[in-house]
């Protein structure tokens, strides 16, 4: 058995010394190890021999392998590694972060085949496949400015730091927003924030609704028709405190297929927007899922 381990070299979270120690722990569960990196560009080479890949980072790395793989399609079973600075995905599925119990439990759920996989089906912006989240509000100016070395020191602190700076300069737009719902039913209006999960977590161990997951065919999206301070704090004291935020007068919810955004000021505004923890460089106009479907090594216990 070949396992290909994809890690970013350039991460703020990458250790050599942690990634020999997953290597190592692979091998002493009997597979042979290649390594791959991903680069900035979106290059990436998916060995054609390998069986397993196993990617070492968090949501961000992941998104590029997963870019990847949709436009070469391939089929080969996925596990990822918490090696990054939120984990969502990871999180969900439950893969440990010791290196040698990681490695054990991936290889059990490797064996067990079909029974161990979660078919993910990928969804997309006009701008490539993401993970886990996207979104467009204050939190999006926060990640574009937090500082990159701060990070490294004291993890995703970094970006609380830089939304507590965002108060003198409070940040709004105004998005409208065509939504084809999970059950074909077709929407329009308006919000001043907006928040697409695929998954059941958000920026760490919180949830933005009980009804996002992994594995099914649509996404939730989370609207605030307006995100002015003292609303948005709201939202985000919901979130914290594991309660549905729909419930606030000024949230909407929907299980959507797809999202069509128009907006003006988009160059001026770019910063709105964040995919996977990361500053999205162009914003995006569509959301759309895919007929893609990659599968998830489930890990299985002793």
């Amino acid at each position: 058995m070949i396992v290909q381990l994809i890690h970013n070299p350039a991460s703020g979270t990458h250790h050599e010394l942690r990634l020999g120690v997953l290597a190592q722990a692979f091998k002493a569960c009997g597979a042979k190890v290649i390594m791959g990196t991903t680069e900035i560009d979106g290059n990436l080479v998916i060995a054609k021999s390998c069986n397993l890949i196993c990617v070492s980072g968090g949501d961000g790395t992941l998104r590029l392998v997963i870019a990847a793989m949709k436009q070469n399609g391939s089929k080969v079973p996925v596990c990822i590694f918490p090696a990054g600075t939120v984990n969502l995905v990871a999180r969900e599925i439950g893969y440990a972060s010791d290196p040698e119990q990681f490695a054990g439990e991936v290889m059990r759920g490797y064996l067990a085949g079909a029974d161990a996989r979660l078919k993910e089906p990928v969804v997309t912006s006009d701008h490539g496949a993401f993970a886990a989240c996207l979104s467009a509000g204050p939190d999006g100016v926060a990640v574009a400015n937090h500082n990159p070395q701060l990070k490294k020191k004291i993890g995703r602190t970094a970006y609380a730091l830089s939304f507590i700076k965002l108060f003198f300069h409070w940040p709004r737009h105004r998005f409208s927003m065509d939504v084809v719902a999970a059950n074909g039913s077709k929407s329009h209006f308006h919000c001043e924030a907006f928040y697409i999960a695929k998954g059941r977590y958000f920026a760490g161990p919180w949830s933005l609704s009980p009804d996002a997951r992994l594995g099914g065919d649509n996404f939730q999206l989370i609207a605030l028709s307006r995100a002015n301070r003292w609303n948005f704090i709201r939202f985000i004291l919901e979130v914290t405190r594991g309660r549905d935020p729909k419930s606030l007068p000024f949230v909407r919810s929907f299980r959507a297929r797809s999202v069509a955004i128009a907006y003006g000021n988009i160059h001026k505004n770019s910063q709105f927007f964040q995919v996977d923890g990361d500053m999205m460089m162009h914003p995006p106009s569509h959301i759309m899922m895919t007929d893609y479907v990659m599968e998830y090594c489930l890990p299985l216990d002793d």
